[in-house]
């Protein structure tokens, strides 16, 4: 009997293997093509033997070629005459046909299939898989509830699954390509799971090898790529020194999606390490994969480069140098925004919105700021529901038209194909949760400054953000936003109980906690205190080295948001010890000199402000340089639509040159005050700005009265008495009671 195409095909492919599962597996990515359906092929050639073929690739028994003897034929009496009977049965399907050299009339019977043999290979693979998938399934409730139980159980669903791929490695001779995709998918495990760094470095130096001697280019360059991550994790210089030379190499052989892929990766671990020779290695990266991104044509790359550009600039520094930089790379980036390549990527378009509004806020322009801010909503609110926007924050930059290699498609972790057909670069970012988050988190910052006005709206953006996050590390950064708009407006005990839940999360992070949220609860922390009354305790956390401002002789740069709050924490400082009576104001001249060229020089016109109006109320001045502190104080205010330092400002110009003057000009600026304190909701300033101008009235009205008393003696032509002249003349200038 001839053989079957199913047949011939098996035997000139034997790479096939057996899969224990019926159909395609989803996971065949890892491992190569859909695992083959188990097939028996049966060769009876004559009715001598019957042959049964089993592909042979990993199974547990011997020989693909098995022979078993020929079936003997059923016993036949010879043919007698009976009575009429009913109709025979119709053969089985096990009996076949006779040939010309068999009696007529004869059938043989077929021989049972036998069981193939259990493929251990793909097994163990495709159970790994298993472990895998059962572990993730549950690892976001792990990560909020932490319970000892389910967490033991995730780690041994790991640790199985990470077992099954190592018994394959060490117990079968794979072919090479498999081989590479089973030691990158190992090593992969142990590097997002474990802390076995060393064992997942050996296995990916091993597939390196076996992808050199098998020229599986793509495979060797995914594991160079995990490689570079992996070392960046023990010894951070000496993985951006290897990513270097394998850049040199990528070069060389014009491999130009790799090209890009290896530079975004160097860009991406310089900014971790976020010194300013790290900083600019990676704008340098940055304008390298522009240029020859823009050279090639490819718009997206060219687009992705660019806005991370700009966000590099605003991450370095808050100068307008840099908002200036940040500025131009946008308006590169958004010049071939028409490309129709750009709309298969709407994270790209979301993160152009995200940093344009963010230079508006660095650049403290409150009115662009807040139209910049509709116009991220009102792109998001459509694009988020894009099908190019998953769940799991991964996204695909569009390179060019045309398929991958095949080596390329079975493992496409960094470049793939995208839905189009195109060949794309697949980056991480946020989630759809997170970017919607990030969205409320900059609109409650753009209105922050209307707070109180417009109907608290800046905390309402903020507390939907703190929703969507749940129990994400995120959360706390919306937290602290919302700590400081409920200090804005006295809400202390609000404001307490929201730092105890952030303090709670960063004593769990322990060491792991981000320096800058740390910082920021440790400020606001002094802020309640000082705000409540307890100026001892306020002033113990001000005075800490991690808020001290820097000293002359130190040269390590700090970040701006960390250079703000050692200002801040100067500027309270300042307050608490201006009385002449405090045991440490001795320290207020040389803080009022070290503090002079840092504001000075901060962008911040709200610091610039601050600063301006306590050198007038504690510096030892005239009245015409205090009078030019406060025009500087309430002009930077202005500019800034600080409601609450122009309100401070004007009550101090009050209490200060129009206290016990009667005139229109203190009364409008009394008034003027008051109108700002109820504006902002600060209930302390509130009451403030009333009595300066009960102050106010009641000296116009005394003095009114006065005059009154006057001209009603001078028509009865007598005098008053000379103690009801003295006590108008003092109740004028007598403050009253708030």
């Amino acid at each position: 009997m001839s053989m079957t195409t199913d047949e011939q095909n098996t035997i000139n492919n034997p790479a096939m293997a057996y899969s224990p599962y019926n159909g395609p597996d989803a996971r065949s990515q890892y491992y190569g093509s859909t695992y083959p359906q188990p097939t028996i092929q049966v060769q009876i050639p004559r009715l001598a033997t019957n042959q049964v073929y089993y592909p042979n690739n990993g199974s547990c028994q011997g020989p693909a070629i098995h022979n078993y003897p020929a079936a003997e034929p059923p016993y036949i009496p010879q043919q007698q005459n009976y009575p009429a009977q009913a109709a025979p049965l119709p053969p089985t399907p096990t009996s076949v046909n006779a040939n010309a050299n068999t009696p007529t009339g004869l059938s043989v019977q077929s021989p049972a299939k036998a069981n193939p043999p259990l493929n251990c290979q793909m097994l163990l693979l495709s159970l790994a898989e298993e472990y895998f998938a059962a572990a993730h399934g549950q690892g976001s409730m792990l990560a909020l509830a932490r319970r000892e139980v389910e967490m033991e159980k995730y780690y041994k669903l790991i640790a199985t699954g990470l077992g099954c791929l190592e018994a394959v490695l060490k117990n079968w001779r794979l072919e090479p390509h498999r081989e590479a995709v089973v030691r990158l998918r190992y090593a992969t495990i142990l590097y997002e799971e474990t802390e076995n760094v060393m064992e997942a470095e050996t296995a990916l130096s091993k597939g390196i090898l076996v992808c050199e001697r098998h020229r599986l280019v793509d495979l060797k360059y995914n594991m160079q790529h995990l490689l570079a991550r992996i070392m960046f994790t023990t010894n951070a210089r000496a993985a951006l020194k290897f990513l270097d030379g394998v850049i040199q190499d990528v070069e060389a052989y014009k491999h130009l999606r790799w090209i890009y892929a290896f530079r975004f990766l160097r860009v991406s671990l310089s900014l971790d390490l976020a010194s300013h020779q790290d900083t600019v290695a990676a704008l340098t990266h940055l304008k390298l994969i522009a240029g020859v991104s823009k050279n090639h044509g490819h718009h997206a790359i060219f687009a992705t480069a660019s806005t991370l550009e700009a966000l590099t600039h605003l991450r370095h520094s808050s100068s307008l140098e840099s908002i200036e930089q940040a500025q131009r790379a946008l308006a590169a980036a958004r010049s071939i925004q028409m490309d129709s390549l750009l709309a298969r990527v709407p994270q790209l378009a979301a993160l152009t919105y995200f940093v344009d509004l963010c230079c508006s806020l660095q650049n403290f322009d409150p009115a662009q700021a807040t139209l910049k801010m509709q116009n991220m909503q009102a792109f998001l609110d459509p694009a988020i529901e894009d099908s190019h926007w998953t769940t799991d924050g991964r996204f695909s930059v569009p390179i060019t038209q045309g398929d991958l290699p095949q080596a390329s498609k079975l493992h496409a972790d960094i470049v793939r194909t995208d839905l189009e057909g195109s060949l794309a670069l697949e980056l991480n970012w946020l989630p759809k949760e997170d970017i919607y988050a990030l969205a409320y988190l900059l609109s409650g910052a753009t209105v922050s400054y209307l707070n109180a006005s417009d109907g608290r709206k800046g905390e309402k953006f903020l507390k939907e953000g703190i929703r969507m996050l749940g129990g994400k590390l995120y959360n706390n950064t919306l937290q602290v936003y919302l700590i400081f708009a409920l200090c804005a407006r006295t809400e202390w005990p609000a404001a307490r109980f929201r730092l105890s839940q952030v303090k709670e999360t960063l004593s769990d992070l322990g060491t792991h906690a981000p320096e800058p949220l740390a910082l920021l609860s440790h400020y606001l922390q002094g802020v309640i205190h000082q705000g409540t009354g307890d100026l001892a305790s306020a002033l113990s956390i001000f005075q800490t080295s991690s808020l001290a401002l820097p000293s002359a002789t130190n040269l390590t740069p700090r970040s701006q948001v960390l250079l703000d709050l050692s200002i801040l924490s100067a500027l309270n400082t300042i307050l608490i010890l201006r009385p002449p009576t405090h045991p440490q104001h001795s320290l207020l001249a040389p803080l009022l000199s070290a503090l002079s060229p840092l504001c000075l020089s901060n962008p911040s016109k709200s610091l610039q402000s601050a600063y301006y109006l306590i050198l007038a109320t504690t510096h030892p001045a005239g009245i015409v340089r205090t009078k030019q502190y406060l025009q500087s104080a309430l002009q930077a205010a202005k500019q800034t639509a600080n409601t609450q330092l122009t309100c401070i400002t004007l009550n101090f110009m009050s209490a200060k040159f129009f206290k016990g003057v009667v005139g229109g000009q203190a009364e409008k600026s009394a008034r003027a005050s008051l109108s700002l304190a109820m504006k902002g909701g600060d209930r302390l300033w509130w009451s403030v700005a009333d009595g300066v101008l009960g102050d106010t009235v009641f000296a116009t009205t005394t003095l009114i009265c006065g005059f009154c008393a006057l001209l009603v003696c001078q028509h009865r032509k007598s005098s008053p008495p000379l103690s009801n002249i003295l006590y108008l003349t003092q109740s004028s200038t007598t403050p009253s009671a708030i």
